[in-house]
């Protein structure tokens, strides 16, 4: 910073004889000093505005596997389901062997187990993407899996934020139960000392009144 205000100084002293370009250059000298003292004292972001950032880009990477995945699985229901009504459409002839027709009915079935094994798999990949837990959707669970392997220490950092402020607030919640079974122990120690003096004062009353 002394460097730049001394070399500020030197320039301002010597000038060009050119106001405006004299202006232009001071103009430029003070927007220099003003872009290195915001950097100076802008505060880096914090754990959770980094966790939040990289998590964004991991659920981002993650939705976009499962809907390539699902396209692909897609086109392959597709691919196999033309085969399947292809095969069912040409069934052997009356005459065809039992071997034959075995045969036939063998690569039906095939055709069949496969089209549903691939209609399971795309609603494995559908309820992955969009299924929820208790804790969020699964796509971020794999997604905070996914940045714990490759950003171990924010990932920690981020745990150890939460877990921090978790104990805070039982810190702060015990504090709260506390001071309201104070205020109701103080309420319940004054209500007998008030009724003795309340039948203390209509005792005197009394006697006053017999005299």
């Amino acid at each position: 910073m002394a460097g730049l205000i001394d070399s500020n100084k030197q320039s301002l002293s010597n000038g060009t004889g050119d106001p405006i370009a004299d202006a232009d250059g001071l103009l430029g000298q003070a927007r220099g000093i003003e872009a290195q003292e915001a950097g100076e004292i802008a505060a880096p972001a914090t754990v959770e505005e980094e966790y939040a950032a990289a998590m964004v880009q991991m659920v981002e990477e993650k939705q976009d596997q499962a809907s390539q995945i699902e396209d692909r699985l897609e086109n392959m229901i597709e691919s196999q389901s033309a085969r399947l009504t292809q095969v069912q459409g040409h069934p052997p002839g009356i005459l065809a062997s039992a071997t034959t027709r075995a045969r036939w009915q063998a690569q039906v079935a095939q055709a069949q187990a496969t089209v549903q094994l691939l209609q399971a798999r795309l609603e494995t990949v559908r309820e992955i993407r969009d299924g929820i837990t208790v804790h969020g959707s699964k796509i971020e669970a794999l997604a905070a899996e996914k940045l714990e392997y490759r950003q171990p220490k924010l990932a920690d950092d981020f745990a150890e934020l939460q877990e921090a402020r978790r104990l805070h607030e039982i810190h702060t919640r015990q504090q709260q139960e506390k001071k309201r079974e104070d205020r109701q122990g103080l309420v319940q120690d004054a209500a007998p000392s008030s009724g003795l003096s309340l039948t203390r004062g209509l005792s005197q009353n009394r006697g006053s009144s017999g005299a």
